[in-house]
């Protein structure tokens, strides 16, 4: 995805080209082959959150066959924010209000059905928003956003199912979000988040009063939490990309305002810079 358009590689990255767009413009995609993919088309107001660009209201869920050259329309629940599949017959989509639904493509016919209700129901000008990941064939780990902020506090959960029916709350942002037992994410704001597998998943941020993004890996399906290091002088995480519990990179912004590509080998103990960028530089 690009700011205005949305670009395809076919070289692993070396070239890109311009694909298709349906009438309104592609928020964001997620692909199962080369081929086969969908999309979040228009919507009002989209925002930048932890790797997406979600959009508030109004937007709709397309498909696309031919690798994003054409898009069509796809029946589906209304006001979807976000969207991954884990194959061509079953797929989820994040809702603003009522939470994730999930798709089923079976001999019966197509359906979708309410998977996982919002344990909160927030006013609709706070901003919520449902993220989702896939991470195997029934497998899910979705972050619920509240919206809004007060005394540097603003409400999150995380979930995460491996069979797509029973369902984990993960962590949560304790001073606002008040759910019993649920153990307290890496910090006061949401993070960003990483699903490495059914069982891992990454939380990366973030703290305003402290001023560093604490790191916990999630593992067995997130009954099990470990606290790691914490990036320094980074007060926000714009996204976090892991392709195991030890090896990752998170997009952070240091105090002084330049955008920051972080990496780790070790789980998050340890932390380099290994970009920076100034914000007049970066636009």
């Amino acid at each position: 995805m690009a700011t205005r358009s949305l670009l395809g590689t076919s070289d692993g990255g070396r070239s890109w080209h311009q694909l298709g767009e349906p009438d309104k413009p592609i928020r964001s995609v997620h692909f199962v082959s080369p081929t086969q993919g969908w999309g979040i088309a228009g919507g009002t107001d989209p925002q930048s959150v932890h790797g997406w660009l979600v959009p508030k209201e109004g937007a709709t869920l397309v498909t696309t066959r031919d690798g994003g050259v054409t898009w069509s329309p796809l029946d589906g629940p209304s006001n979807p924010q976000t969207v991954c599949f884990s194959d061509s017959v079953q797929g989820w989509v994040g809702t603003q209000r009522d939470g994730v639904y999930r798709y089923q493509n079976i001999a019966q016919g197509q359906s979708w059905s309410l998977a996982l209700q919002r344990p909160d129901q927030p006013a609709a000008d706070l901003g919520a928003t449902t993220l989702i990941q896939c991470a195997g064939s029934q497998a899910l780990w979705v972050l619920f956003l509240g919206g809004g902020a007060a005394m540097s506090h603003s409400p999150y959960i995380a979930y995460a199912t491996a069979n797509g029916s029973s369902w984990r709350a993960v962590l949560n942002e304790p001073m606002t979000m008040h759910q019993a037992g649920v153990p307290p994410g890496p910090d006061s704001y949401p993070p960003s988040f990483s699903a490495v597998d059914p069982g891992d998943a990454v939380f990366v941020g973030d703290g305003p009063a402290t001023n560093v993004a604490q790191c916990v890996i999630a593992s067995a399906g997130g009954a099990s939490l470990r606290r790691t290091g914490a990036i320094q002088n980074a007060s926000e995480t714009f996204a976090a990309a892991f392709t195991s519990v030890t090896t990752g990179w998170v997009l952070t912004r240091n105090g002084g305002g330049d955008y920051v590509i972080d990496a780790t080998t070790d789980g998050g103990y340890h932390w380099s810079e290994q970009l920076a960028v100034p914000p007049t530089s970066a636009g």
